[in-house]
């Protein structure tokens, strides 16, 4: 059975440069910049390229959550880094390559290649990841706790 969603996210400018991105599900908005990331950026407000990858990195990590308790996967921490290569030319910008590094922090050594193969999983279950037209680079990584 298929069922559909909407999402809404409403931008409201302001007049020192920033705006404030709000959804209706939500209590808080967030500053986001009218510059690029290529720019001097108000050092409270996120530029587009930021917000870009901070959806990626939690996509992401939301195909984690959901198939590692799917698996039956136990961990104690996650966390992961994203880094995007620009391509500037004086015709166009492009986002051409992610490097993506999550982490997982498990318990059981005998759940070291579960959890590894759980992430090469993860970006076929990644709604934001399917719809990027970028090449992914993804080095996940597990440690023991």
């Amino acid at each position: 059975m298929k069922t559909s969603q909407e999402y809404q996210v409403d931008l409201e400018c302001q007049l020192n440069g920033t705006a404030k991105v709000s959804a209706v599900i939500f209590n808080n908005d967030i500053q986001v910049s009218s510059y690029s990331c290529l720019k001097n950026l108000d050092e409270d407000a996120w530029s587009a390229e930021h917000l870009f990858l901070a959806a990626v990195e939690s996509s992401y990590m939301t195909a984690f959550f959901n198939t590692a308790r799917n698996k039956g996967l136990k961990f104690k921490r996650f966390k992961s880094s994203a880094r995007a290569s620009i391509v500037l030319s004086d015709e166009f910008s492009e986002i051409t390559d992610i490097v993506l590094r999550p982490m997982a922090v498990i318990e059981e050594r005998k759940m070291i290649n579960k959890t590894l193969k759980i992430f090469s999983i993860c970006k076929e279950h990644s709604l934001v990841l399917k719809a990027l037209k970028v090449r992914m680079h993804i080095f996940p990584s597990v440690s023991l706790e």
